[in-house]
């Protein structure tokens, strides 16, 4: 399998997350729940965030809301109980997923395979019926992350993971196996040899 191709940024060297949450002023005491809704925070990114603010687990919160302006407002003026930063769209996700300890998610298989490389386990809460239902089912079969369709679901699978970290660390170590961090290269390749050319390794890098 060759793979989903991603940005050429999610498979570059990066900081270590200790390093990368004290530059985007993250605590390191806390674990991080990234929440992402998709370039137009789409799906139930706000209540799903509340419930995880109104459950009392020891986390922080980042939430990207995309371009969607009157999303990232409203989560703004909210009285957050644990610490919480909002952002809009974001050019630093590599850097947000490396320093993140969950990603919250919709299914959009870019978003997967991103998360593949930074070896960070996701709770999927939405999909696009048919569309991305394999997507969640390649996700959980393979142990990378929970499907989690509800915000009270979403807190469960939060609250399982952070009380039996082995059970995270396997779903970190699932991701990692799933990651296809040379995609676009190995594509590139496979094309350029059925139409018979040939390309120096330090062209497609």
């Amino acid at each position: 399998v060759v793979g989903l191709p991603v940005a050429n940024r999610f498979c570059k060297p990066l900081d270590d997350p200790d390093t990368i949450r004290t530059r985007l002023g993250w605590s390191s005491d806390r674990p991080v729940i990234l929440l992402v809704g998709g370039g137009d925070g789409m799906g139930p990114l706000e209540p799903t965030a509340r419930a995880i603010d109104a459950a009392g687990l020891p986390v922080q919160l980042a939430i990207i809301a995309g371009r969607n302006k009157k999303l990232k407002d409203r989560l703004e003026r909210f009285h957050w109980q644990v610490p919480t930063k909002v952002y809009s769209f974001v050019q630093e996700m590599p850097d947000f997923m490396r320093a993140a300890s969950i990603l919250v998610t919709k299914a959009g298989p870019g978003t997967i395979c991103e998360a593949f490389i930074a070896g960070l386990p996701m709770i999927l809460y939405s999909r696009l019926p048919g569309q991305e239902d394999g997507n969640v089912g390649y996700v959980v079969s393979n142990g990378a992350g929970i499907w989690a369709p509800r915000p009270d679901a979403v807190v469960g699978a939060l609250r399982n993971w952070l009380s039996h970290p082995d059970q995270l660390k396997q779903a970190e170590e699932a991701c990692l196996r799933l990651a296809r961090p040379n995609a676009a290269r190995d594509i590139a390749r496979l094309l350029a040899a059925q139409v018979g050319i040939s390309v120096p390794t330090d062209v497609i890098s």
